[in-house]
């Protein structure tokens, strides 16, 4: 079994704003965990445990999408799943297209009957995670108010392949493989 997602990478000149940002602004906030920089994120679909020969199904499937560039804007900061308890501080982002290619992936997997669990489907937001909480943290949510209200731009890409992602958890966090990329047009 491997843990599995599709993603789309960020440019090195947007993480290296979005890591010197967290760096700087999350130090101050207890109780979090950074996300490293290599593993900064849009992830368009997580697919949770999947078989090798799911894997190889779904690139088969995913293979077949034809779809054009496009441009995402990397601006304001979020949490889920709420500010009254956030476990998840996030960096948001802007693009129309998104939504369609997201919608032809979903196909992709429904035609590819892998089985992943459905009951964690939530509405789709852009969104590049920064930082997990690990604890209560009520005292903190004023500071993490403050970040929200600073609504900053980290800049605009042009997202030029999606990919599928393996996700190896080790005791110092995450590792991201790439199993496939598939380009855009």
């Amino acid at each position: 079994m491997i843990r599995a997602f599709i993603g789309i990478k960020i440019p090195e000149e947007i993480t290296e704003k979005i890591d010197s940002f967290s760096k700087e602004k999350l130090k101050n906030i207890k109780n979090i965990k950074r996300v490293e920089k290599e593993n900064l994120h849009i992830t368009l679909k997580f697919l949770g445990e999947i078989t090798e020969d799911e894997a190889e199904k779904l690139k088969e499937e995913l293979k077949k999408i034809s779809f054009v560039k496009f441009q995402i804007k990397i601006k304001g900061i979020g949490v889920f799943p709420s500010i009254s308890n956030p476990k998840v501080i996030w960096i948001g982002g802007e693009s129309e297209k998104i939504q369609m290619l997201k919608r032809e992936i979903d196909l992709c997997i429904k035609n590819s009957q892998i089985n992943i669990n459905q009951e964690n489907d939530k509405p789709f937001v852009i969104h590049i995670t920064i930082g997990r909480i690990k604890k209560e943290v009520e005292k903190e949510s004023e500071k993490i108010k403050q970040l929200i209200k600073e609504n900053l731009e980290f800049g605009e890409f042009s997202a030029e392949e999606f990919i599928l992602f393996q996700s190896v958890l080790t005791p110092n966090g995450p590792i991201y493989k790439v199993l496939e990329k598939f380009p855009l047009l």
